[in-house]
């Protein structure tokens, strides 16, 4: 099975990808309501009562035959009384002039001079009804289905709304189209996302705003027009669309791809390698317009300091939110100009040392980040959308991923599609381990890995506290990725008398098991104090984006058992620093019973586990930390830097515990169990 599931359908993944119960996702979407039915169903329902007529704008030269295809789709799939069709052609040969004239029911606009594709459409821009909104389409295009109807629909479920296009499908039904990106190969191009992925790909039935998208099929609300113009005649070949798209952006309106609406566009698969002189010359234009606009953006503030932005759904305890609270509290201590923008409230549970804007929601949030000129850190996939929209004109947008979220939702194709989406391969990427790296590039993002830090000024040894051979110490949480059922039977599974087990976090109904003492919400100075006082701290995760409390634990010199968790592959070496058995209980409980059995072993592991943990010290991590953000204020570009080698991969940790070949190894063969889920 793989990540990112195939989709039976997109009826049914329209259908579950816009029906999600996630707080805030429709608005982040610019969708008023998350339908519960098919969205081609919905679309037409809505057409039927408040659809409006529009002007099809069809530029052409020379292609009659494919232009026939295209006007005869348009007939045969909507009312003739809702679409005024307009060919306008680019002083074609008189040979294609004359068929033209065959076409039935179609105004013809003859243009007698070849002005490119740009200012031959203006020509039927300009006649077409001005009461009306546009959609310009290619010759080489044949419509299906639902099409307008489901442009219609999304261009108008909100008034900020300004284009919108659709999915182009080559003829064998790979996707050739789903909006409009930056080619990260060659910045000074754009890219179509999705490029060459099979129809149902799930990502790429997710409604989204783009930056851009292509002029072979671009619905215009009459309100842009209005406001921006049309179409600059004096790009001769290419850039035009994305031109115009951007201009909109600027005056306030959103580009959205629409997957309900599919085309099939007569486009080779194999594209050109050359460009002409009329490619180049449009490009150059391009870039002089736009270059330092997209790619010369300040994001620190008078004094020259950082200025970042980081957005957090959700501000309760967690260990996600910890993270993110410390990196906001280091970086403003190192003078920088950091703000945290969330759903909640400021938390009561951290002391955040940095200003705490709190919205109703995801809307308000991104409407004041928008005007930000700032590096805006998404934390979490249902914040990527925001920070990307916020994104478009101002500011740089970083997505910070502790975890490929996907795990979160087990069996939810419709949550996964959306979550996949969102790693837009726009944001610049730090993720918090090699694992999570290589997941990402299994996705086509690069990613810098700087892993969470230990503040071991807390978490480490104390001599006044003595090991307790009698003691185990695990995370309380019952979350299913935290595997608590395996950590429980294995400990029920040693032999009498068997060593208390002190689970500790904010779940104080998991501590009714026989021989377990569950600590509710200790400080920070008790859990080390707990961590100094264990025989053995066992986690047994399934899964987690680093897992921090184990790296906590070798800072203490607490001998650690764990299951290879993907994540703390980093840091964890099998019998050099910890014990890394199967993740079933006979082979758990063996090695909780190894190390309660043999002082000399715990003694070995604690030793060279607090070597480890050494080389993650906030100080250190707040340095690679910040040289990220550096980099990418230094680079001043709206379009990712290729990562280099990771900031900081716990190559330091490794090499002080040794070979660093954890169990499972790190040929992605953990990921078939994630994707199992």
């Amino acid at each position: 099975m793989t990540l990112a599931r195939r989709y039976v359908g997109v009826s049914g993944l329209i259908l579950r990808a816009l029906a999600l119960p996630v707080r805030g996702l429709a608005r982040a979407l610019g969708l008023a309501t998350a339908p519960t039915r098919d969205e081609r169903t919905l679309a037409a329902e809505w057409f039927e009562f408040e659809g409006r007529p529009v002007s099809v704008v069809i530029p052409t030269r020379g292609r009659t035959e494919e232009l026939r295809q295209a006007v005869a789709s348009i007939r045969a799939t909507t009312p003739r009384e809702m679409v005024q069709i307009i060919v306008v052609d680019d002083a074609s040969p008189s040979e294609h002039r004359a068929r033209l004239a065959e076409l039935d029911d179609v105004e013809v606009v003859y243009g007698e001079t070849n002005l490119g594709r740009a200012g031959n459409a203006n020509r039927g821009l300009a006649r077409a009804d001005p009461t009306r909104d546009v959609v310009l389409l290619d010759a080489g295009t044949i419509v299906t289905g639902l099409w307008l109807p489901a442009l219609q629909r999304t261009a108008h479920a909100a008034p900020d709304v300004g284009i919108v296009g659709a999915k182009l499908l080559y003829p064998d039904g790979r996707i050739q189209h789903a909006g409009v990106q930056r080619n990260l190969r060659a910045p000074d191009q754009f890219d179509h996302r999705f490029h060459f992925r099979p129809t149902a790909y799930g990502p790429a039935n997710v409604t989204e705003p783009r930056l851009a998208v292509t002029g072979a099929c671009m619905y215009i609300k009459r309100e842009v027009l209005e406001r921006i113009g049309s179409l600059d005649p004096d790009y001769a070949v290419g850039y035009e669309d994305v031109d115009l798209c951007l201009r909109a952006w600027r005056a306030g309106f959103r580009v959205l791809y629409c997957p309900a609406a599919e085309l099939y566009h007569l486009e080779s698969g194999s594209p050109g390698t050359v460009s002409g002189e009329r490619e180049r010359a449009s490009q150059e234009r391009f870039w002089g317009r736009w270059g330092e606009a997209l790619d010369g953006r300040v994001v620190r503030n008078e004094e020259g300091c950082l200025r970042l932005v980081y957005v957090l759904e959700d501000t309760g305890i967690g260990g996600g939110a910890r993270v993110v609270f410390e990196h906001c509290n280091r970086l403003a201590a190192r003078g920088h100009d950091v703000q945290l923008f969330a759903l909640g409230p400021a938390p009561d549970w951290f002391e955040l040392r940095v200003p705490v804007r709190t919205f109703s929601d995801y809307e308000a949030l991104t409407s004041e980040l928008e005007g930000l000129d700032a590096i805006k850190v998404a934390t979490w996939w249902n914040t990527a959308a925001p920070v990307w929209r916020a994104s478009v004109v101002r500011g740089v947008p970083v997505y910070f991923v502790q975890d490929v979220e996907t795990s979160y939702y087990p069996d939810n194709e419709a949550m996964e599609a959306h979550i996949l989406a969102s790693y837009r391969p726009e944001f610049h990427f730090l993720t918090t381990s090699g694992w999570l790296r290589e997941r990402l590039g299994e996705l086509g993002v690069g990613a810098s890995v700087v892993a969470p830090g230990i503040d071991l000024g807390t978490y480490g040894p104390r001599e006044a506290v003595a090991r307790r051979p009698d003691q185990m110490l695990a995370l309380g949480r019952s979350n299913p990725l935290k595997n608590l059922p395996l950590t429980l039977a294995a400990h029920q599974a040693l032999p009498e008398p068997r060593p208390q087990l002190r689970l500790f976090g904010i779940e104080p109904e998991l501590g009714r098991a026989p021989d377990v003492v569950y600590e509710f919400k200790p400080s920070d100075e008790r859990v080390n104090e707990l961590y100094n006082e264990a025989a053995v701290f066992l986690q047994t995760s399934t899964h987690e984006g680093f897992c921090l409390p184990a790296l906590e634990a070798m800072a203490a010199g607490a001998a650690v058992v764990c299951t290879d968790a993907h994540g703390n592959r980093d840091y964890c070496s099998d019998g050099v620093n910890c014990l890394m058995p199967e993740p079933d209980v006979p082979s758990v409980t063996q090695a909780l019973q190894r190390v309660l059995d043999d002082p000399e072993l715990r003694e070995r592991l604690g030793d060279q586990a607090r070597r480890t943990a050494q080389a993650y010290g906030w100080e250190k991590i707040t340095d690679q930390l910040e040289a990220f953000y550096t980099k990418i204020a230094d680079g001043r570009t709206g379009a990712p830097l290729p990562p280099d080698a990771p900031l900081g991969d716990g190559s330091e940790a490794r090499g002080a515990a040794g070979d660093g070949s954890a169990a499972g190894g790190s040929d992605g063969s953990g990921l078939a169990s994630l994707r199992a889920r």
